[in-house]
């Protein structure tokens, strides 16, 4: 297991824990912003079996959240900066494209990928080998090697079926999003700055699972949850 930072909360730390053993963890964010409760894994312990549990589980957008520093060494956009910028050749574009959410800030979106050897790239295991492709580029980032770029390259490719998604260049500070504070885990926990996430969606009431019941949920399957408020 690598070094757990030791200065934060004890539920953070147990999450950290959690993450680093491969397990998932629940996160919310708070009742005041998308009021919503994900399932969490850091991306270089994606196998196809977490990818089915979050299908299953959680049932929302399987997404792969990176570090901003991860983002822009790879040379990778905000999707509404890259439909802003094609908005003169395709001007329906600039009514469409969204700069800023219901719920505050900018929207974490980028581009969505694939891995190469994938065929429809949506099944289990084509999923899983894209988020850990995702995960071992930020993992060579992270420590300083040259060649993250070529490896992401030659292993990704898009559009694909794995939503990527990008931390604030604030980070928590400029949005406390699921992206922003599972990358926060995957920091505190000493793992490569990227995350796969997906919400928790309630098929009685069509709406996001409530946190009482995320919390039921944790509960009964012996899973870690977090709330926004105890990151930092």
């Amino acid at each position: 297991m690598k070094a757990v930072h030791q200065s934060s909360s004890s539920i953070v730390l147990e999450a950290a824990r959690e993450l680093n053993e491969g397990r998932g963890i629940l996160l919310h964010d708070s009742e005041g912003r998308e009021n919503e409760t994900d399932i969490v894994y850091s991306a270089i312990h994606c196998t196809p079996e977490t990818i089915a549990h979050m299908r299953m589980e959680a049932g929302g957008l399987i997404c792969t959240a990176i570090g901003n520093e991860v983002a822009e060494k790879l040379g990778l956009p905000f999707m509404h900066d890259v439909l802003s910028g094609i908005s003169t050749t395709y001007p329906v574009l600039s009514s469409l494209v969204e700069t800023s959410t219901p719920y505050g800030g900018r929207p974490a979106f980028s581009i969505s990928l694939n891995h190469r050897t994938s065929f429809t790239g949506v099944t289990d295991r084509d999923r899983s080998a894209t988020v850990m492709a995702i995960g071992k580029a930020a993992g060579m980032v992270a420590s300083g090697d040259e060649n993250a770029r070529n490896e992401f390259i030659s292993t990704l490719k898009a559009p694909g079926h794995v939503q990527l998604l990008i931390e604030a260049p604030g980070s928590i500070v400029e949005r406390r999003g699921h992206t922003e504070l599972s990358i926060r885990l995957m920091r505190i926990a000493g793992l490569p700055p990227a995350s796969v996430v997906c919400e928790m969606l309630d098929s009685v009431t069509h709406k996001a699972l409530s946190l009482e019941d995320a919390k039921r949920f944790a509960a009964r399957n012996g899973m870690v949850l977090v709330e926004g408020k105890e990151i930092f």
